[in-house]
């Protein structure tokens, strides 16, 4: 009986000795599979070094458009082969990114400066400055041209500065001007003066494929020569483009791919109807923007991976607004339309668009008198009142 017991309890020692093991292999495995885990999480909320943050962006125009609107609109193409992706809000993370009872953030309420010459009124009249202020207005764009004052550019990154709105200045592209590399190296030193380290976006050209007749390849060849040079020179620059006349995404999709380095944003321009069109069709227009931007994310996705930034630096109801067309003239009309647009901005995540144009023009935000017009009232609704 004795030997028996001791057999036994030799049995229970095995027994435990065996299940201590089996507990401390399992623990092992436990925690093997835990750290894989965690190193898996870890990888996907890290994001992938070199893609660009959808942030602080902007860009500039120049050239009025003196183009046949019906042939903007009609040419306008997107590419079939882009994947739709839904709208994923983009915003600011510099001044001015205050959010607006509309929705979005100022940087939507932005507008473009003519400085034709040192007579301009923005430049000229505290009462169209006065009125910009209460329209909220977030972003200037600034056109430079040859034989312009650099005085002229100065004073007017000083007012956008002073304004607190951002600066999108459009720089000049080689096939414009053989000057261009000069040019705009002037430019970009003015605005290292004035913002210092603060965030200034450059648009490269201004609609080259209209003005100029620049093919996908013309551009982004003039872009790969310049923008390395300029953006060594840039304290905190951004670089913008291809700044089509309207939306194209197969243009849009070849710059994507060969464009060296990447833009920091992309950008085009959306006008809706010629301005013998009826109110009805420009209204019903707008939602074709929609279809522009998402298809334009489909394409930045599949081609380089990411979703810029959206900036569109001109828009309006049309390119060419004639006086007594019935849409320039007609407050109700341009309130609608006007508040329209903007909240098809914001509710596709746009990061920031500049209506064309600020002053002197048949469809302004601010009339001769310094007024604010049913345009720019619509803008300080709003962004707030």
């Amino acid at each position: 009986m004795g030997t028996e017991n001791k057999q036994l309890n030799r049995k229970k020692v095995v027994g435990l000795v065996l299940c201590v093991v089996l507990v401390i292999i399992l623990a092992g495995f436990v925690q093997t599979l835990l750290a894989s885990a965690s190193s898996t999480d870890k990888t996907m909320l890290t994001p992938t070094p070199g893609k660009l943050s959808s942030a602080a962006l902007t860009a500039t125009a120049g050239t009025t458009p003196t183009a046949s609107t019906k042939a903007r609109i009609a040419t306008a193409t997107v590419n079939p082969n882009a994947t739709p992706t839904p709208a994923s809000k983009v915003m600011p993370t510099v001044a001015p990114a205050a959010p607006m009872t509309g929705g979005g953030s100022t940087m939507l309420l932005g507008t473009n400066l003519n400085i034709q010459d040192s007579s301009d009124q923005v430049l000229t009249s505290s009462a169209t400055r006065t009125a910009l202020q209460k329209m909220h207005v977030g972003l200037f764009r600034i056109p430079t041209r040859d034989g312009q004052s650099d005085s002229i550019v100065t004073q007017a990154a000083q007012i956008t500065k002073s304004m607190g709105a951002a600066p999108l200045v459009i720089l000049q592209g080689d096939k414009a001007t053989s000057d261009a590399l000069d040019n705009d190296t002037r430019i970009i030193k003015i605005m290292n003066s004035i913002f210092g380290s603060g965030v200034v976006y450059y648009e490269y050209g201004n609609e080259q494929d209209f003005f100029y007749k620049l093919q996908p390849k013309d551009y982004t060849d003039s872009w790969n020569r310049l923008i390395p040079q300029l953006k060594k020179l840039a304290l905190n620059g951004r670089f913008i483009g291809p700044v089509n006349y309207q939306y194209n995404g197969s243009y849009l999709q070849y710059f994507l791919q060969n464009a060296q380095p990447r833009p920091d944003a992309v950008s085009w321009h959306e006008y809706t109807c010629a301005s013998d069109w009826t109110n009805d069709i420009c209204m019903s227009h707008l939602d074709n923007w929609t279809v522009h931007f998402n298809n334009a994310r489909g394409i930045m996705n599949s081609t380089i991976g990411t979703s810029l930034p959206i900036m569109i630096t001109e828009w309006n109801y049309t390119a060419n607004p004639i006086s007594g067309d019935g849409k320039s003239d007609n407050d109700t009309f341009m309130s609608a339309w006007t508040t329209k647009a903007l909240q098809t901005f914001a509710a596709n995540g746009i990061f920031a668009a500049a209506q064309y144009s600020c002053t002197e023009y048949a469809a302004p935000l601010v009339d001769s008198d310094g007024t604010m017009t049913a345009q720019g009232l619509a803008f300080q609704k709003y962004g707030g009142g």
